[in-house]
């Protein structure tokens, strides 16, 4: 079982240092991600049948996240955008 979870979790890696290198979160966020997404794979993964509690909390995790990562995506391209940068422009009275 562990195995499994494992190879499912090094899966993960090349999204979440993606989303790190981008900025859209910080190293502490990602250990908290992958914390989450062990513990839920563990109850989908376990010996006894896995609840339909199990799922649908998991699905709900990754929907919180992706909510979250959109929000983040948005205000990073924001800063980036030319007009947020440099001085306002004003307006020249010609008299």
């Amino acid at each position: 079982m562990a195995e499994q979870v494992q190879s499912i979790l090094e899966r993960m890696v090349a999204p979440l240092k993606d989303l790190r290198d981008r900025g859209l979160f910080s190293p502490t966020e990602i250990h908290a991600i992958v914390e989450r997404r062990r513990r839920s794979e563990y109850l989908l993964q376990r010996r006894s049948a896995a609840r339909l509690a199990d799922f649908l909390r998991y699905i709900e995790d990754e929907i919180l996240l992706e909510k979250l990562r959109k929000l983040r995506k948005e205000k990073v391209l924001m800063e980036r955008r030319p007009w947020n940068r440099g001085k306002k422009r004003g307006h020249k009275d010609n008299d």
